[in-house]
């Protein structure tokens, strides 16, 4: 932001995403999963209070469909 208070139009939406690695403890399944999915994720779950080790929600495989899809990193 200059000192008029305009974006650049280099970084038109700020920094990049957060990426999270996730590996399935049922299958071993791993990718990465973008902060907006990890942060919609977290609203549903702490609705109904699961949650990995680290504090990231655990989630559904995207392989294997067991809710056994946790942060490693």
């Amino acid at each position: 932001m200059d000192k008029n208070g305009i974006l650049s139009d280099d970084v038109p939406f700020g920094d990049p995403p957060i990426m999270y690695k996730y590996r399935c403890r049922s299958c071993g399944y791993e990718c990465e999963i973008n902060e907006a999915v990890v942060d919609a994720a977290y609203g549903w779950t702490r609705k109904r209070t699961v949650c990995g080790e680290g504090r990231l929600p655990v989630m559904e495989c995207h392989s294997c469909g067991k809710e056994d899809f946790i942060c490693i990193g």
